[in-house]
């Protein structure tokens, strides 16, 4: 057998690791652990000396052999590591166990890496088809794991597991079984997992791997990249997806650490450990989806009144629900404000900073954010203060609690305040906070908030009878006007027929409820009325393609499918024709 042969048992040998990492992990108490060990150990053993012979080979493309080298870097440690656990501790099994899933698990998402890059990137010319069939991939995938034996304490049915795993990797929160209970701590996991993945997205995690090859990437993989990261830059957009991949994981690990010091005086009854709870909902946070492993959220009895986990929260919302260009944007300014003080006070030099360093992007989505958190907090002060605030005894609470209300409806789906006690003004003002939604390259959905911005800014500049759209001596192109135009009426267009389709099929339930939860699926918040777990299959269905629609972007599909792959140039013009539509 000459290593041409072996180069060509990878793409066999990938999937049979796979399908046996589902089996370890899905069917454990029907495999002997010893010998499921040494089968995982088997396995790594046999991959590092396939990488090794054919890194070897003189012959090899310069994507496999970077691909290669990776692998076996990742591979090697896993099996020094086991062979020096069973000999020094060999009861420790559980922990040799899942050092080798882990290895096997990072092992093929550079497979995938590499599939894509060198399979997929070449054979497929539209970035947005391959935005969408990763999101659709990836629920799918999840929906197996999750009905997994080990993953459920009982049986759950495939549109239950799909909806979870759709509402977990379009980080929307919404879930029709009870997340403490009804999952184990594998389930969970596995939730976590997908959360993250939606949150970042697979394109991203990927090109985070692309970054430590050798080879570089080339300019098709850059438009890909740069569609789904929202940036029209592709020259360095594979340090931006490595950027994006640290930012969240600092700012998740920060999380976890605030979020565990402010429990510690707290008896979390239902969670596994302290420390996976604070984990959990660092992600869940930050990646807006809304889950909790506690079967009532933030509101359960342990934690309702803990203002400082509220406050921690929110922020996480609300840094993951910003969008990252903006924060980078945001973080630039400051540096450069920084640097700019410390040239003067230690060095006495004038440094000057760039022109024009805060975006009128950044700006426009600053003061939309801030202006939505303001007047959120502030309404559900007013209106829920005789009701749902209530149990709130001290205005610092109540305070708190109407901004985290205020964050959290715009973008996920934790909530503190007894939803069953609010009054129908505070409902339909919580449907608006969802529709509008976080900013443009975040991990929320929603219309965004630029959308909205940009929307009502052209109402007013049209009412002043102005003929274009002009903020801060900069002329908003007619591209981008009609842009958020269109997005505001598909939004319209995709809640309305599926309000419609819903009352059809389960028409006892109450039409307000129904609106609350498609505008919730939509804008992928997660807020609930309590009717989700009591739908029928097809309204749950509904509420699948309508998070999926939130969280690719309606406008997105449409272009997916409709948009002429070749360049059009129009050397003409048709006459100018006026409607009346007033």
């Amino acid at each position: 057998m000459n290593q041409f042969k072996l180069r060509n048992i990878l793409p066999f040998i990938t999937p049979i690791i796979f399908i046996y990492i589902i089996i370890s992990l899905g069917w454990k108490t029907y495999i002997n652990e010893f010998l499921n060990i040494g089968v995982l150990i088997f396995f790594v053993f046999l991959l590092s000396i396939l990488h090794f012979y054919i890194f070897f080979e003189k012959k090899v493309d310069k994507k496999l052999k970077s691909m290669i080298f990776l692998s076996f870097m990742i591979l090697i440690p896993s099996i020094f590591l086991s062979i020096i656990k069973i000999f020094f501790y060999k009861k420790n099994f559980l922990d040799i166990k899942n050092l080798l899933l882990v290895s096997l698990t990072l092992y093929i998402l550079i497979r995938i890496t590499y599939f894509l890059r060198n399979i997929i990137y070449v054979k497929i010319h539209n970035p947005v088809f391959i935005f969408i069939t990763s999101f659709i991939f990836l629920s799918f995938l999840g929906s197996i794991f999750l009905m997994l034996p080990t993953s459920t304490v009982k049986k759950i049915s495939f549109i239950d597991a799909l909806f979870t795993s759709t509402s977990a990797v379009c980080v929307t929160g919404l879930v029709v079984l009870d997340t403490s209970k009804d999952f184990t701590f594998l389930g969970k996991v596995i939730i976590l997992i997908l959360i993250e993945l939606g949150g970042l997205g697979i394109l991203t995690i990927t090109s985070f791997l692309s970054y430590f090859f050798r080879d570089g990437f080339s300019f098709r993989e850059g438009i890909y990249i740069s569609n789904f990261l929202n940036t029209k830059k592709t020259t360095n957009v594979l340090s931006l997806s490595v950027k994006v991949v640290l930012f969240t994981l600092i700012v998740e690990i920060t999380g976890a650490l605030l979020i565990y010091f402010s429990i510690q005086e707290q008896n979390i009854l239902e969670s596994d450990s302290p420390l996976f709870f604070s984990i959990f909902h660092s992600i869940s946070a930050f990646c807006n989806s809304g889950f909790s492993t506690l079967s009532k959220g933030l509101y359960s009895e342990s934690i309702r009144f803990n203002y400082l986990l509220q406050f921690i929260i929110a922020c996480l919302l609300i840094l993951g629900g910003i969008g990252f260009n903006i924060l980078f944007n945001f973080f630039t300014y400051i540096w450069l404000t920084l640097k700019k003080y410390i040239y003067k006070i230690f060095k006495d030099e004038y440094f000057r900073n760039p022109v024009h360093i805060v975006t009128l992007n950044t700006k426009i989505v600053v003061f939309t954010t801030f202006s939505l958190l303001l007047l959120g907090t502030i309404f559900y002060y007013i209106s829920e203060y005789h009701s749902s605030l209530l149990e709130h005894t001290t205005y610092t609470g109540k305070w708190i609690s109407s901004f985290f209300s205020s964050a959290t409806s715009r973008t996920a789906g934790f909530q503190v305040l007894n939803m069953n006690q609010w009054a129908p003004l505070t409902i339909v003002f919580t449907i608006f906070l969802m529709w509008i939604g976080a900013s443009p390259a975040s991990t929320g959905g929603g219309i965004k908030t630029s959308t909205f911005a940009l929307a009502l800014m052209n109402i007013i500049s049209l009412s002043k009878g102005k003929e274009r759209l002009e903020i801060q001596r900069k002329e908003i192109s007619s591209e981008s006007i009609r842009l958020s135009f269109s997005i505001i009426i598909l939004s319209l267009i995709a809640i309305y027929i599926s309000i419609l389709i819903i009352l059809f099929l389960d028409p006892k339930e109450d039409i307000l409820f129904i609106t609350f939860e498609v505008f919730s699926a939509f804008s992928t918040v997660g807020l609930s009325l309590g009717i989700t777990s009591n739908l029928s299959n097809g309204s749950k269905l509904v509420l699948i393609i309508l998070m999926f629609l939130g969280r690719i972007g309606f406008f997105n599909i449409m272009v997916g499918l409709l948009k002429n792959r070749k360049i059009s140039h129009y050397y003409y013009r048709y006459p100018k024709e006026n409607i009346l539509i007033h």
